[in-house]
């Protein structure tokens, strides 16, 4: 994925230097740069603040870093909810199986009862 992105920044430094003379090239080349920085860092799945670079390769470099340590994160949050969330249905408490065998009328009045006090 990232090499069609690299060959898109450099196909659009090519086309934004316009053949003038060098300083303008690398002017270009800076701005494309930029561009790419940008869209990269806009791409799911890795931390955008970590995209950095004056260079396509150094984009990529920090790229790879950004996605690492985005999986990194994505995984110790995954580990701490997965401990937190019980699987199935929580076990019946003795006080529940005694109701049960109530009859409607006696579950409400002891409905009431129990929001009185």
């Amino acid at each position: 994925m990232s090499d069609s992105l690299e060959q898109e920044g450099e196909e659009e430094a090519v086309e934004s230097s316009g053949g003038g003379d060098g300083l303008e090239g690398n002017e270009a080349l800076v701005v494309a740069v930029g561009r790419y920085r940008e869209l990269v860092a806009g791409l799911p799945g890795l931390v955008p603040e970590m995209v950095r670079g004056s260079t396509v390769e150094e984009v990529d470099a920090s790229a790879e870093a950004a996605r690492h340590a985005y999986s990194e994160i994505s995984r110790r949050i995954t580990e701490q909810y997965e401990r937190a969330v019980p699987t199935g249905n929580p076990p019946r408490s003795a006080g529940s199986a005694a109701y049960e065998s109530l009859k409607p009328e006696a579950k409400i009045a002891l409905g009431l009862r129990t929001i009185k006090n």
